[in-house]
């Protein structure tokens, strides 16, 4: 990364040239003063995601650090909640539970027009091997587009739904009415294939194999192929970074710059992880 930004409140390592930092030297279950609230955002919005080894978070410490980088909100995904703290989301994989479908590439809920910013992760049990997650940065793979393909890209929107993805089978374990009063809530949206980042004006690609299900104004076949291309873009691993869970990891990633995909080799062995949202 060219001319790496400068930070007073914690160490910065670069995990990859491309995405990912490790953040040393700040302890999360404190709150974090104006200065280091505004270097964790900085930090966050020019490395995408950013990983905090050894931390201790309570559910209330994890919902404040989420609120250091937006608004927690829980309206827009459907895992279950901590029953102690409903901001706190369960993810949780267990034999016989529900499978998430989080092992391929994805934005979270990008079927809503308000598409989440990002989230804080933090590891409560873990498998005593595999479950790693990793992230791929959307910018890169603009920036690796050939710049007419980019351009015209620039023109276009894709449509993204719910259905094209795995919570339908999911949420309709606790009933078809809840299931019909989703899908009445979410009809499928469209958002530009290309979007420019808030805070450092890069351009990045915004589709996902999970919610992503076809391009506007250009025929199924044509599309397909079209999505196909990008889709591949988020598999090169010089644009990705992997995460080797241990306890104690905390995770914050920005949602609309990355993808990123959740590998069940683990399985059936258990995992919780508590997420929340901003």
């Amino acid at each position: 990364m060219p001319n790496p930004p400068r930070f007073s409140r914690f160490n910065v390592l670069s995990v990859t040239p491309n995405i990912g930092a490790e953040i040393e030297g700040i302890d999360l279950a404190l709150a974090p003063d104006a200065q280091a609230a505004s270097e964790l955002r900085f930090a966050l919005a020019h490395y995408d995601v950013l990983f905090f080894r050894g931390q201790t978070l309570t559910p209330e410490a994890q919902v404040r650090i989420a609120q250091v980088f937006g608004e927690p909100a829980r309206e827009k995904t459907y895992f279950p909640a901590l029953p102690e703290h409903e901001l706190v989301e369960l993810v949780e994989t267990k034999e016989g539970g529900p499978r998430y479908n989080t092992d391929q590439w994805h934005n979270d809920t990008s079927y809503i027009a308000d598409v989440p910013a990002g989230s804080v992760l933090v590891a409560r049990v873990l498998p005593e091997s595999g479950g790693d997650t990793l992230w791929a940065s959307a910018r890169k793979v603009y920036q690796a587009l050939p710049p007419a393909l980019a351009q015209w890209l620039e023109t276009l929107t894709a449509s993204h739904s719910i259905d094209h993805s795995g919570w339908p089978e999911i949420i309709r374990r606790e009933g078809e009415e809840k299931y019909r009063d989703i899908r009445a809530r979410h009809l499928p949206v469209s958002h530009p294939i290309v979007k420019t980042h808030a805070v450092t004006g890069e351009k990045y690609i915004f589709v996902n194999p999970k919610y992503t299900e076809r391009i506007d104004g250009l025929s199924r076949n044509q599309g397909d192929a079209v999505l196909k291309f990008l889709f591949a873009q988020f598999e090169r691993p010089e644009f990705q970074v992997r995460l080797r869970w241990s306890p104690g990891t905390v995770v914050v990633w920005d949602n609309h710059s990355t993808n990123h995909y959740a590998v069940p080799d683990y399985l059936p062995a258990y995992r919780l992880l508590h997420r929340v949202t901003f």
